[in-house]
């Protein structure tokens, strides 16, 4: 089974193409914001798993549970960060492109 960025990245630039550009500027943007999204997120993981970790008052049983959301979350977001990213790598790629054949 191929995995999130296969599912998520827009490798067709011909779908690219037919945005307007500021339809296109839009997605380039969104697709940063949201990679900027998925780095907080780690961030806040890593700070609120030392956090628990360090707590008397958590029980293993929790530890446990929350270590399986978290490598679920884990396995899935960095190949999502990536997509994103070529997608707006992609879009940046067209609107330039625009600007050289004006």
């Amino acid at each position: 089974m191929r995995d999130i960025y296969h599912a998520v990245v827009v490798a067709d630039s011909g779908l690219l193409k037919t945005l307007s550009h500021d339809a296109l500027t839009d997605y380039r943007n969104s697709c940063g914001d949201a990679s900027t999204g998925i780095v907080s997120a780690l961030t806040a993981l890593g700070t609120l798993s030392m956090d628990a970790v360090e707590s008397d008052e958590y029980s293993e049983e929790e530890c446990r549970s929350d270590m399986r959301r978290i490598s679920c979350a884990l396995r899935h977001l960095p190949r999502l960060l990536q997509a994103l990213e070529q997608n707006r790598e992609n879009a940046d790629y067209e609107l330039k492109r625009r600007e050289a054949t004006k």
